[in-house]
């Protein structure tokens, strides 16, 4: 009576878990798939996924774990979701804590919304743990083959979204990785009130309207609105807007211009790193720095020779 009893829970046991595990199968391709779908947002957000090399292994490693739950033993698909969704939720505790974008998504998903998703997946995982634990597998190579083979397939389709990324939307990407050495987008081509942009030496920032931290550096380094370097001429972009426009001024950083200066994006707003800062000469980006980068970037740029002021 009693063996058929642990007979019974043990299968109940097992056969929740063998139906759970393919739903966070499930749950992992659909986030690989959102991760490539919205890669050029994703590098752009800031994120703790903000880097090409970063974000392919990521993807690659999600769709490869759900593949492993699939056909993987289940105990030890069991271990690697509990082990993956940890990492997840603490990795996002830590963007939250620490004021940073996770923007592992996009920008689909909040932050809060995330760890939530995933804190329920680490629970109700620990709480489907099979009862009868078994780690060996005999198929376990081909297992990982297969398991290999998916995982790079995937970073081979994320590898080739960028490149298509870079080919057919590099107008687009304001992003000094793929800028620094290459004719600066916003040239008259897009607006020909930018026509000047391709002549002269120019430092061109760019900056949320809604960020504070940024309206504190310029606050602190552009006091006066028309400080510049000698020699050299700025640019100051601000998007963000509840209308979805840029606005721009020509030799004067503030966020609050004394009238607004427009654009519009026929083919859709620019992906950038906010804060950014670009040098450009005659055209071309010689240097930039984005992100956490940008503030120590300008410091060193503006503790250079004195800045002028007219």
């Amino acid at each position: 009576m009693s063996d058929s009893t642990d007979t019974t829970q043990s299968a109940g046991g097992a056969l929740g878990w063998e139906s759970f595990r393919f739903a966070v199968a499930a749950l992992l391709f659909a986030t690989a798939v959102i991760k490539i779908v919205n890669m050029a947002q994703i590098l752009t957000g800031g994120g703790l996924l903000g880097t090409m090399p970063r974000l392919v292994a990521v993807t690659a490693f999600e769709a490869a774990a759900a593949v492993y739950l699939i056909v993987g033993n289940r105990c030890l698909a069991w271990l690697l979701t509990l082990t993956t969704f940890a990492i997840f939720v603490a990795s996002t505790l830590y963007a939250i804590s620490m004021d940073q974008p996770c923007d592992c998504f996009g920008g689909k998903l909040e932050p809060e919304t995330v760890v939530v998703i995933d804190a329920i997946v680490l629970l109700l995982t620990a709480c489907l743990r099979p009862r009868r634990w078994q780690v060996a597998s005999p198929k376990l190579i081909r297992q990982l083959t297969v398991v290999t083979v998916v995982a790079g397939l995937v970073a081979g389709v994320a590898v080739w979204r960028y490149d298509v990324l870079l080919e057919k939307e590099r107008s687009r990407l304001l992003v000094a990785e793929v800028l620094v050495g290459k004719p600066w987008p916003l040239n008259g081509e897009t607006d020909p009130r930018l026509s000047e942009l391709v002549s002269g030496k120019w430092m061109i920032l760019i900056a949320r309207q809604d960020c504070g931290h940024c309206r504190e550096m310029v606050a602190q380094y552009f006091a006066d609105p028309e400080t510049h370097r000698p020699d050299e001429r700025t640019a100051f972009f601000v998007f963000g807007g509840r209308d979805h426009q840029w606005r721009f001024q020509l030799d004067r950083v503030a966020f609050d211009p004394p009238s607004e200066t427009l654009l519009s994006w026929p083919e859709g707003e620019p992906y950038v790193i906010n804060p950014a800062i670009f040098l450009v000469d005659n055209g071309i980006v010689v240097d930039a720095a984005e992100g956490t980068e940008a503030e120590q970037f300008l410091e060193s740029l503006l503790s250079g020779p004195k800045s002028a002021t007219p």
